[in-house]
């Protein structure tokens, strides 16, 4: 080849190469080189045979859904796998502010009530005043009964009113930690959290039934620390400990 030629092929060479470094630089280019296989990648291929056993057909691991298969069925998968410490969660979702208010404005009524209950005994006992060692007439008796009675119904009242409005937070709170939850996964493009306990936690209960059930909550027995997701389930729920 005559010098010119070559010097014309070599001037043609760094133009391209100075257009495809300015080109990389963009983002565009970013991206291309962020996606750009490795010198030791191999591929791309639509499949990959692995041999099993004598006889057997060779297992056919393939792409679908951005997901490693071994099959067409949909749980022929390897899915992304997580968990959550949901106890830890909801104790702090519980502590907010609202939830706070709307079990004080509960306990601030039943005081309320508790308080006419004792004005109306008052009310009982001058109406029938008992002298010093006799016993108290019988329509005093008859009325203390009565107002014991109504005392007794309204405690029961109370105490199904605490536990609704304790169902309907804790449902509330599982709802806000599901939304929080589904909001992490698909950041972290997470398929499948497990709700559970971790194994250090004390159990701090008194009973066998107890003890039982905290063992029965703690879903893993080993697992990575890296599954935990717990503190960005936290952060996406702007709570702390």
């Amino acid at each position: 080849m005559p010098r010119a030629e070559r010097l014309l092929v070599v001037a043609s060479l760094a133009v391209s190469l100075v257009a495809l470094a300015i080109a990389f630089r963009g983002p565009a280019g970013q991206q291309a080189i962020a996606s750009a296989p490795l010198a030791s990648d191999l591929g791309p291929a639509d499949a990959l045979l692995l041999n099993t056993e004598a006889g057997k057909d060779p297992l056919r691991l393939a792409a679908k859904d951005g997901r490693l298969a071994w099959g067409d069925r949909s749980t022929s998968r390897a899915w992304s796998v997580a968990c959550v410490h949901i106890d830890r969660v909801l104790r702090a979702i519980l502590r907010g502010a609202s939830y706070e208010e709307k079990r004080r404005e509960a306990q601030e009524a039943a005081k309320t009530e508790e308080a006419e209950f004792n004005r109306r005994l008052e009310e009982l006992k001058t109406k029938f005043p008992a002298a010093e060692g006799a016993p108290p007439p019988p329509e005093a008796r008859e009325a203390v009964a009565a107002l014991q009675q109504e005392y007794s119904r309204w405690l029961e009242g109370v105490r199904r009113r605490d536990e609704r409005i304790a169902a309907e937070q804790f449902e509330t709170a599982y709802r806000e930690l599901i939304a929080a939850v589904d909001a992490v996964a698909e950041k972290e493009q997470i398929d499948v959290v497990y709700r559970f306990v971790p194994t250090s936690d004390p159990f701090e209960v008194d009973e066998m039934g107890e003890a039982v059930g905290q063992i029965q909550a703690r879903t893993f027995l080993k697992y990575p620390e890296a599954m935990d997701i717990t503190p960005e389930v936290m952060k996406a729920l702007n709570l702390a400990d």
